[in-house]
């Protein structure tokens, strides 16, 4: 698919599907996990768990090859029981992003062949050659009712984050948006997440600031202040106990890759 940008649109459904960005970059949902996307994302979501990709709001285009896979039919032909085996403790995901480009390439290839016997064997030539590659896991969801629970609300709550996330968010606002008192708000954030509210919005906002670390030229404090961070030093405690390392340390790794 080609359009200006990814329409917000958080769902699950019980097709396998399997996402190749070509074009654009922005924020990606699946399950519990937020992290950044750009051009070379191709991360495979498993059956039934949440998603959603949402484009960055400077970017003017995004471009995209989605397939969905109907694992549990496939499945029921023997000889390719073995195809689909890695992946059945995926947990909400794999990422790909790292596999080599011709394998994504196969995935383009799907939409470009319109007979449908060569597009069902390039099928099978990809996810063959994908499940003899290590894919990094995408952790399983804390909270399997998010899967039938929350989900308009949920996308209301990102589509308000990624338009406010540069600012303070209220929650007496959030809860409105959604119909909600804060206190019950709140509770149900929590149900459903498996964290609470404010811990999500840092995941999201230490998101996007690795993707400016990566992209941008940007001091650390610029980019404190750019993802809605107080303080410096309120950014930097909060980078290290999301990623594990300082944003001055994640900025070295880059360097060194």
């Amino acid at each position: 698919m080609e359009q200006k940008a990814f329409t917000a649109y958080w769902h699950y459904h019980p097709e396998v599907e399997l996402t190749y960005i070509t074009k654009g970059r922005g924020l990606r949902f699946v399950g519990d996990d937020v992290s950044t996307f750009e051009e070379g994302d191709f991360i495979w979501v498993s059956p039934n768990v949440p998603h959603q990709w949402v484009s960055s709001k400077e970017v003017e285009e995004v471009e995209a090859y989605v397939i969905q896979i109907d694992q549990e039919r496939l499945m029921q032909i023997p000889e390719l029981k073995s195809i689909f085996k890695p992946f059945q403790q995926s947990g909400s995901g794999l990422n790909f992003t790292s596999v080599e480009t011709s394998l994504k390439q196969l995935s383009i290839s799907l939409f470009t062949t319109q007979n449908n016997t060569p597009q069902f064997l390039i099928l099978l030539d990809l996810l063959h050659h994908l499940s003899q590659k290590k894919g990094k896991l995408i952790p399983m969801m804390k909270n399997s009712t998010q899967q039938i629970v929350g989900n308009e609300r949920l996308d209301i709550i990102h589509r308000f984050i990624f338009e406010n996330y540069q600012q303070q968010i209220e929650l007496d606002t959030l809860s409105t948006k959604v119909n909600m008192t804060k206190t019950s708000f709140c509770r149900w954030f929590k149900q459903a997440k498996g964290i609470s509210f404010i811990t999500y919005l840092h995941q999201f906002r230490i998101e996007q600031a690795c993707h400016l670390l990566k992209n941008t030229r940007l001091s650390k404090s610029q980019i404190a202040y750019e993802v809605g961070f107080d303080s410096i030093s309120q950014f930097n405690r909060t980078f290290k106990k999301i990623k594990g390392v300082s944003p001055s340390g994640f900025s070295k790794n880059i360097s060194l890759s």
